[in-house]
């Protein structure tokens, strides 16, 4: 079964917004450290459990990173 060009074409799409999600990845931490930090200068809006799933956003980050070019090529070799 030889892919055409179409489907091809969505495979780069798909690593390549891969790949710059995943170079997005220390700054979404930056912004979650810098929302969750304790002190008094304007940082560390969030407390609570409101912290704690804030704190969890990165790695659901890197894992949706990866999930979706899994899943793309799970469809497109499905047929």
């Amino acid at each position: 079964m030889a892919p055409d060009k179409k489907n091809l074409a969505g495979l780069i799409s798909v690593f390549l917004l891969s790949i710059v999600g995943l170079a997005l990845t220390p700054t979404v931490q930056a912004q979650v450290t810098t929302l969750t930090a304790s002190g008094t200068s304007g940082a560390g809006n969030l407390t609570g459990s409101a912290k704690a799933i804030m704190e969890l956003f990165p790695m659901f980050w890197v894992i949706l990173m990866i999930a979706i070019p899994v899943a793309y090529i799970a469809v497109w070799l499905r047929g």
